[in-house]
């Protein structure tokens, strides 16, 4: 490019301000609106249809929205509407955002917004797996009562967080047990030397297990499947949206839902994260 890029930063939590402070260390030209709770030394825009003007890409948080209708800003003075968001994009403008729902996209692509997820890029999700990781075991020492070391536990599914954690489990010296359901599955965990389970069939299994980590995004662990626990089994729930624990799990052991952990656990890292694969998405679209 012949100019200096511009980036605005629209909304978010922390990781959206470390992020704009990581940009603007790449040279890159960053402007917020949105963020005006927390003291940074980023500029600050009261006009967002100014602002997004100038812009050549609109970053938007991970999430965009939980509700469906406003935009994430647990750091801003006033809500955002998406609809109002939306109508102040120049059409043609690259949009980024991460966790998407499929409304934001159809609001966008009535706008001419061009809207781009970057959390769906694997380069992001293996990096986030690593907060992830780190925060559901910080979790565990701080609640356990009992070390890490030599404990049995069960990690549920195989992915980039399952994966993640199981091997971070057993640097700890951990007993790691790995569910899945795909052969192909089967065979990575165990040829790293991990015991496996089949996800489909642990009714029976877990009242071996005072520590289970489910990290898959599913109807998997009903009132059925945990009637075995022990009670003071800690179960920690990875798995975004509804999770993958049935809603009466708290009557049968311990269940902490910990999402979004690398925005609360590791939020500079998370943005690091975020930084490296916009610009990676930047430099595919001959932005930079």
């Amino acid at each position: 490019m012949d100019h200096t890029l511009m980036a605005a930063i629209a909304g978010g939590d922390v990781r959206q301000v470390f992020l704009g402070e990581r940009l603007a260390a790449d040279g890159m030209q960053i402007g917020t609106i949105g963020l005006e709770r927390h003291r940074s030394a980023l500029p600050v825009y009261n006009d967002m249809a100014a602002l997004f003007a100038h812009a050549d890409v609109i970053l938007l948080p991970m999430p965009v929205t939980r509700d469906g209708e406003r935009l994430h800003t647990p750091l801003a003075n006033a809500p955002y509407r998406l609809k109002d968001v939306l109508d102040a994009v120049p059409a043609g403008t690259a949009v980024y955002g991460g966790s998407i729902p499929q409304n934001v996209y159809d609001m966008a692509r009535h706008r001419g917004i061009r809207l781009f997820d970057y959390l769906k890029q694997e380069e992001l999700a293996l990096l986030n797996a690593i907060p992830t990781a780190e925060g559901a075991i910080q979790i565990a020492m701080e609640e356990l009562p009992m070390t890490i070391h030599d404990l049995p536990v069960l990690v549920i599914g195989a992915g980039r967080i399952g994966s993640a954690l199981a091997m971070r489990l057993r640097g700890l010296g951990a007993q790691v047990t790995v569910s899945a359901r795909r052969e192909t599955d089967f065979a990575r965990m165990y040829s790293v030397g991990y015991r496996c389970l089949d996800t489909r069939k642990l009714a029976g299994q877990l009242h071996q297990f005072p520590l289970i980590i489910n990290t898959v995004p599913a109807d998997i662990l009903s009132r059925a499947v945990l009637a075995d626990c022990a009670p003071d089994t800690l179960l920690l729930d990875l798995a975004s949206g509804a999770g993958g624990v049935c809603a009466d799990a708290k009557e049968l052991c311990r269940v902490i839902h910990a999402l979004s952990l690398p925005g609360k656990v590791a939020p500079k890292s998370a943005a690091d994260a975020i930084a490296q694969t916009v610009r990676h998405m930047l430099e595919r679209e001959g932005l930079l």
